[in-house]
């Protein structure tokens, strides 16, 4: 069916070039059959004859999740600006961070997500891995960051004390 479908959509394609939605459609069904690369090309076309395509920058983010996830984070990123209720592109967002060891973004996003919807299992199930998991880290980046901002206020206080 997908070879069909290509072809078809090949065919819609040359019949209305400037066509997002078959350039889209023929990015599914070549992500279907393992043409990855033509399924790239074709969502990022999508994106450039209608830059408000939610679905495209999903798409193309989740085909390139694994082998460039910072480009995957800014379709992700894309996504979330234009719709800002997309649950599965901030878990996306979340899950990437996680990955890149940015665990007080990710858990941020996490949060989003169970603000959108409260009953998020797996935004759930990932903040508790990364609190209990990655605790450490999360709290000593925000440890860290209480004693520089004490540290320049002493700063002021001192330069303001001295004659």
């Amino acid at each position: 069916m997908p070879p069909d479908a290509i072809r078809n959509l090949d065919e819609a394609i040359r019949f209305n070039p400037k066509s997002d939605i078959a350039y889209f459609y023929k990015g599914i069904a070549c992500h279907s059959v393992g043409k990855d690369e033509e399924a790239y090309q074709n969502y990022t076309k999508a994106i450039e004859l209608n830059k408000k395509m939610i679905d495209a920058y999903f798409n193309r983010g989740q085909l390139i999740f694994n082998t460039n996830p910072k480009l995957a984070l800014d379709d992700f990123v894309s996504a979330v600006a234009l719709d800002p209720k997309f649950i599965d592109a901030y878990y996306s967002i979340a899950a990437i961070q996680k990955n890149l060891g940015q665990y007080e973004d990710a858990i941020k996003n996490l949060d989003k997500i169970i603000e959108l919807e409260p009953h998020a299992v797996n935004a759930k199930a990932l903040k508790k891995l990364i609190l209990t998991k990655y605790r450490a880290v999360v709290v000593g980046k925000s440890s860290l960051i209480i004693f520089h901002l004490i540290l320049c206020i002493t700063a002021v206080i001192i330069s303001k004390c001295t004659p």
